[in-house]
């Protein structure tokens, strides 16, 4: 064992710090199950008509509930009724007539009120520890306050200890006139004193009074009032097509600035995105605007995509769909933004979009629907670009991976007309399954995610036997269970293999001369006692049973604690052209509950 011996003495010594994180095609797999939704038919399954979508667990039994708003596609008046999903054991059931509605003005009947409700956002009012929930609504000119008007629902709570569902209340927001024309809703605390405020899109166009955006403050108690002009600018609220908001701290300065976007809708009106950054010396009040992009973009998201800890952006944009990455501060606490990135595979108008990690790897994805809110057409497909990552703070990958003349990920086929995805844990597992509403109806795939082992490093280098070696995980997601087995495929036949274990991932290409990529670093353990050296016999594959308060490290074996994350590697003996050497496998994490 010599060359173990020469191997490691290199692999251990200082290495790059970039984190290797590409993968393959099938960097995630869902299955399709629709039984997943009981509701009549027509009002889900086979629903076509617009719909966005918000969630939270609104009566704390531990499952995420869901909440459909609906109207009539695009630039119309037509009003449909909302729907109230509560998730009972992994069944995303309809409960609107029990649960959501019951209402202050008389005749109304809260979900079972057609409206045209084009946003929703989720978020606990009134401090009572229960989540509530604020709908836009536009295109309802000369329509009654409860029907022309955004909409507050709150969370009853519970009465000897049945819960009682969500009121529509409408004292809770101000009388705009005849059509306030409400198209986008964020919920969050801009004044800092722990109740959260609530902002509005504003869309312009054949609006009968130009509003544009409003900031409602809370008063404590889950009512608002219009403050916008006293605490932002004209110019910062501006908004001809307004559709989509976020709150969220964009600088860290420990204050929530306010992140909106401002289509056309108009020739000569405002394209913009924007952020208006609160002022953290008078919280509440918004003192800079910063505009980093120009295009067309109808909605935005944000989330760390470089694990940076800092707050980038996604756009949906008539032209290109962009990405942009958070680079730190400038002098006057604004963001200094990098370039404004396309994605390659964009085929158009774009709408809803979202930031989220539908593998585990932390590195989140980007996630862009097709339909247009504005101008009609189902014609155009769902994207999600798989985040392949890159080093911290550094540039990332996000594109779609193929396989085919197909994108996206496994079991998860090209989804034409998409208004909005709700990336929700229906069944509990640990994992981000999708509820995809399209213009066609809505399905449902659940994430089949390995729990116990998440691929990354997937360029590995290929070896004798033609492929790259393949490392994976199973057993059981449980530390207590102590069920795990490392198992590496194809491996070259009848050479010898061990594990290896590190609590740290890294990438070092080719160390001690070896034909691969060593991709953990730090304390690097190996599984060379009695039995763990293996062959890989015809079939070319090793598996091990692993204790998981036994992994060996350079100065002794230690436990696996809940919550902690291990990395795994395979080095073995290759024989490439006659030369005989080392290799590695890709390599997998693994997190247990």
């Amino acid at each position: 064992m010599k060359l173990h011996s020469s191997l490691f003495a290199a692999a251990l010594a200082p290495a790059l710090s970039a984190v290797c994180v590409a993968q393959s095609v099938n960097w995630a797999e869902f299955v399709r199950d629709d039984s997943r939704i009981s509701a009549p038919n027509s009002l889900v399954l086979q629903d076509s008509q617009e719909k966005d979508m918000a969630w939270g667990d609104f009566n704390r039994d531990g499952w995420i509930d869901l909440v459909v708003v609906r109207k009539q596609p695009f630039t119309t008046q037509g009003r449909y009724r909302n729907v109230l999903l509560m998730n009972e054991s992994g069944t995303l059931t309809e409960r609107s007539a029990q649960f959501a509605s019951a209402s202050t003005v008389a005749g109304d009947q809260g979900f079972l009120t057609p409206t045209n409700d084009r946003d929703v956002a989720v978020g606990d009012l009134d401090g009572d520890g229960w989540l509530d929930f604020v709908t836009a609504t536009t295109f309802s000119p000369g329509q009654p306050k409860h029907i022309s008007h955004p909409r507050v629902y709150m969370n009853l709570g519970e009465v000897n200890g049945q819960w009682q569902g969500f009121i529509y209340d409408e004292a809770r927001l101000p009388d705009w006139g005849t059509y306030p024309n409400m198209c986008g809703v964020a919920i969050g605390d801009l004044t800092g004193d722990g109740f959260p405020e609530v902002y509005f899109s504003h869309y312009e166009q054949q609006a009968q009074v130009d509003l544009n955006d409003r900031l409602l403050i809370n008063d404590g108690s889950g009512f608002f009032g219009d403050e916008s002009s006293a605490r932002m600018t004209t110019s910062m609220r501006a908004s001809s097509f307004g559709t989509s908001a976020v709150i969220t701290d964009m600088n860290l300065d420990g204050v929530n600035d306010v992140v909106s976007v401002s289509g056309s809708g108009a020739t000569g009106g405002l394209t913009r995105s924007s952020i208006a950054y609160n002022n953290p010396n008078n919280e509440g009040f918004f003192n800079i605007l910063q505009e980093p992009y120009s295009g067309a973009p109808y909605h935005v998201a944000t989330g760390d995509l470089n694990k940076d800890g800092l707050p980038d952006l996604i756009l949906s944009d008539d032209g290109d769909d962009r990405y942009l990455l958070n680079e730190g501060n400038d002098p006057f606490g604004r963001v200094v933004w990098g370039p404004a990135n396309t994605f390659a595979t964009d085929d158009g108008f774009g709408s809803n979009n979202l930031i989220v990690d539908l593998n585990g790897d932390d590195f989140p994805e980007a996630i862009i629907c097709d339909v247009d809110v504005d101008i009609s057409g189902c014609n155009r497909r769902l994207h999600i670009y798989h985040n392949r990552g890159g080093s911290t703070g550094g540039t990332v990958t996000l594109r779609e991976e193929r396989s085919g003349s197909t994108y996206g990920a496994a079991g998860l086929p090209e989804l034409e007309g998409v208004h909005d995805v709700a990336p929700i844990d229906i069944d509990n597992d640990g994992d981000l399954d999708l509820v995809v509403g399209r213009c066609n109806g809505t399905r449902v795939y659940m994430n089949q995610r390995d729990v116990l082992g998440v691929d990354y490093c997937q360029d590995a280098t290929g070896n004798s036997s033609g492929v790259a070696a393949d490392i994976s995980a199973i057993g059981s997601p449980v530390l207590e269970d102590n069920d795990v087995t490392l198992v590496c495929e194809d491996l070259p036949a009848n050479t010898f293999g061990f594990f290896l274990a590190s609590r740290t991932r890294g990438f070092l290409p080719n160390p001690g001369g070896s034909l691969g990529n060593l991709c953990i670093l730090g304390d690097i353990g190996r599984y060379v006692g009695p039995g763990q050296i293996l062959n890989s016999g015809a079939a070319g594959v090793i598996q091990l049973a692993i204790d998981v308060d036994n992994i060996p490290q350079p100065t002794g074996s230690v436990g696996m604690l809940a919550g902690e994350r291990f990395h795994f590697q395979t080095w073995f003996r290759d024989n490439l052209l006659g030369i005989t050497t080392s290799n590695f496998s890709d390599a997998v994490s693994i997190e247990l509950r």
